[in-house]
């Protein structure tokens, strides 16, 4: 199982109000974002998840990118630093 932490200094909570429109949170202190993409999911499908304009990280997070990412699927942590010039670390670390 692939599993992708994202390190998230801008974290947000995001919740509706009555009228159905979303407000955004900012959390306190220095977050860890993960996720877990479905059991054999395409590497390309993940990222385009991850990065796409509606996707987890701009979602999830009210900064441009990640201070760093680690994950199990090394060609996806590379791809992910990569793509958002970010530090990349090791998942056992």
């Amino acid at each position: 199982m692939t599993t992708v932490w994202l390190g998230n200094r801008k974290a947000v909570e995001v919740t509706r109000k009555s009228d159905g429109s979303a407000e955004r949170r900012p959390l306190k202190g220095k977050r860890c974002t993960t996720v877990s993409p479905p059991e054999g999911q395409p590497i390309g499908d993940t990222f385009t998840a991850i990065t796409g304009a509606g996707g987890l990280w701009p979602y999830h997070s009210d900064a441009p990118a990640p201070a760093w990412v680690a994950s199990t699927d090394p060609a996806l942590a590379q791809l992910l630093a990569s793509h958002y010039g970010c530090e990349l670390r090791d998942p056992e670390a």
